[in-house]
């Protein structure tokens, strides 16, 4: 399937070739942490100012791994598994909706001593990260928003087909299990449209297609989270981000097909604290990670060292 974007394109354009990551994917182990909402594993890297960074759905803190080689050298970077992703799991009966995820980021930095971060948000992190403003905005010294959900941007329709079928887990591990999943996501849709430059890492996309080759508690969990996720919890978006009058930056990949950079204009206009224009990472997707990894590390060090 072909983005519609893609059918005005030179189709003899040479696409660049993927940034090289500052860490490859996997390369640092994972911390634990028990905490009164569930059992969270996160990444910890570097050293310096703390660095809160939220990934999205289907990711997990390895999204940001090939960031936190170039950030880990400015920041003590701290990139938590989302309760039901990656191998974070809620406390039974756990909240893992937006409220709830924004208590884990509250407890994690509780647990870990922090009192204040900087705070980096992707995808439905921003989702997450929204409400966490609006409930510990004055442990925030400074905000990066990036291909974030936002307003009335959510859920778009690979999210809303995954959420979907996540109604009948046991169906999604059998068909699976039988191939019929996994091949067209890699090769046809959703996954190539995630990324411009090339494909994305294969570990990457292991980990993430994990939950749906094992079945069992870790469908479970993945599937309790797409079905907790609700737009409800961005339509404040204006209210919460024109709040938040601390320096603030906006960032979207230029070639993102999931959410267009004009969410990203318009978010960057509400934020009191953010330049009124994004900043855009060219010849990017969504999980800009993949393609331009250290531009986009060396985007945000400037920004928050500046801070």
């Amino acid at each position: 399937m072909i983005p519609r974007t893609q059918l005005f394109e030179n189709p003899w354009f040479v696409r660049p070739a993927p940034e090289p990551p500052s860490l490859p994917v996997g390369t640092l182990p994972r911390q634990h942490a028990r905490l009164p909402c569930g059992d969270v594993t996160y990444l910890r890297h570097g050293s310096g100012p703390p660095l809160l960074l939220v990934h999205g759905v289907p990711t997990s803190a390895r999204l940001w791994e090939p960031l936190l080689g170039d950030l880990g050298a400015h920041f003590d970077c701290i990139a938590p598994d989302l309760l039901g992703l990656g191998r974070s799991r809620a406390a039974p009966g756990g909240d893992v909706s937006s409220p709830g995820q924004a208590t884990m980021l509250e407890q994690l930095l509780d647990h870990l001593g922090i009192d204040d971060v900087l705070l980096a948000l992707h995808d439905q992190g921003g989702a997450h990260g929204l409400r966490f403003l609006d409930r510990c905005g004055d442990r925030v010294r400074a905000v990066v928003m990036a291909d974030v959900v936002c307003y009335d941007n959510w859920e778009v329709p690979a999210v809303r087909l995954i959420a979907r079928a996540c109604r009948w887990p046991r169906a999604v591990h059998a068909l699976t299990r039988a191939g019929l999943v996994e091949g067209p996501m890699r090769r046809a849709w959703p996954f190539p449209q995630t990324a411009f430059r090339g494909p994305l890492p294969a570990g990457m996309v292991d980990e993430w297609m994990a939950p749906m080759r094992n079945g069992g508690a870790d469908l479970d969990a993945f599937a309790g989270y797409m079905r907790g996720q609700s737009a409800e919890h961005t339509a404040d978006t204006a209210r919460i981000v024109r709040g938040f009058t601390k320096p603030a930056l906006v960032i979207w990949a230029a070639h993102d097909y999931f959410l267009m950079p004009s969410w990203g204009v318009r978010l960057a206009r509400d934020l009191p604290g953010a330049p009124d224009d994004p900043v855009l990472l060219p010849f990017a997707g969504h999980f800009f990670h993949a393609d331009v990894p250290r531009t986009a590390a060396g985007i945000y060090v400037d920004f928050l060292t500046a801070v």
